[in-house]
């Protein structure tokens, strides 16, 4: 298995895992390129449901129109008992294939459940953190403005022994 590829073909061409269709990106997106034929979609009568009989005499048709032994062939395929391999939170088991895929999708859902609660978790606690750092760091207004009309009284009080010195001063000078 392929864990990892950094092969480029030319200048930023796909990969060679991806052009082979071996790595684990294109075999997890398989999935999501299959596609109903566009003339099944217009017209399910053109699914192939028969059975093709091999018993026939020669000349006899093997498989006739209307024969739906293969649709209930595979709508009983979900009944029949098979075994499987552990597969996430799943054990190896031996169950119907039906049941397993309503297992294995519970499965999966209650990953995904837990994985958006531990994401939410997650969040909150960031939020916190930011909220705790944003107190500790912020400038707060009311703090600052009673510290900037502090300064700005003790700025004056020096102006106003400045001035008063200066007068001194200059009532000395006058004075010689």
């Amino acid at each position: 298995s392929v864990t990892q590829d950094l092969t480029q073909r030319g200048a930023g061409g796909p990969s060679m895992s991806q052009l082979f269709g071996i790595g684990s990106i294109e075999r997890n997106s398989r999935a999501g390129r299959l596609k109903v034929d566009p003339a099944l979609q217009q017209n399910p009568m053109k699914l192939g449901l028969g059975v093709l009989d091999l018993s026939v005499a020669a000349g006899r048709p093997a498989i006739t129109a209307g024969d739906g032994r293969g649709a209930r062939l595979l709508g009983e395929a979900g009944d029949v008992t098979t075994s499987f391999a552990a597969a996430g939170e799943l054990g190896a088991v031996t169950m119907t294939l039906s049941r397993y895929a309503a297992e294995f999708g519970g499965s999966v859902g209650r990953q995904a459940q837990a994985a958006d609660n531990r994401k939410s978790a997650a969040q909150a606690v960031a939020n916190e953190a930011n909220a705790r750092r944003d107190a500790v760091e912020g400038v707060n207004v009311d703090e600052e403005l009673v510290m900037m009309t502090t300064y700005q009284q003790a700025f004056n009080a020096s102006a106003r022994m400045i001035q008063a010195a200066k007068e001194l001063f200059d009532v000395l000078t006058n004075m010689i």
